[in-house]
C-alpha cells in the first residue's frame, strides 16, 4: 500500500510543477508580445544640421527650396541625390546616379520629384 504522506508529497508536487510552466508560459507570452510590438513598424528619418550627414541634409534642403519632395523610396526622376563620400552629394539624373552605384562610386541617397 502506498502511505498517504507520499500521496501528499506527489500531489504537491504535480501543483508546484503545473505553477511553474503556467508561469513560465505567462513570462513568455508577455516577453514575446513586447518584442513582436516593434517588429513592422516604420521608423522616420530626421535629419538636422547636427548630424553626421550634413552635405545630405543641405542637399536635400536645396532641392526643397527648389519645389521637389526628396524621399528615400525608389522613384522614376531626373534628380538624385548621389553620396560619393562623406561630405560630397551630387545631383545626378537617374540613368547617370544607375550607373555610378553600379560602378560603387557611391550610392544613392534621395529621389527628389
Amino acid at each position: 500500500m502506498i502511505s498517504t504522506s507520499l500521496v501528499f508529497v506527489a500531489a504537491r508536487t504535480v501543483r508546484r510543477a503545473a505553477i511553474v510552466c503556467a508561469v513560465g508560459l505567462l513570462v513568455g507570452y508577455v516577453a514575446l508580445s513586447s518584442f513582436s510590438s516593434r517588429y513592422g513598424t516604420s521608423t522616420s528619418l530626421t535629419l538636422d544640421s547636427k548630424s553626421a550627414q550634413t552635405a545630405l541634409s543641405v542637399a536635400v534642403s536645396a532641392q526643397e527650396s527648389a519645389g521637389l519632395t526628396c524621399s528615400p523610396k525608389p522613384t522614376l526622376t531626373d534628380v538624385v541625390l548621389f553620396q560619393r563620400g562623406r561630405n560630397e552629394v551630387s545631383v545626378l539624373t537617374f540613368d547617370e546616379a544607375i550607373k555610378a552605384s553600379s560602378a560603387s562610386e557611391g550610392s544613392i541617397r534621395r529621389y527628389c520629384t
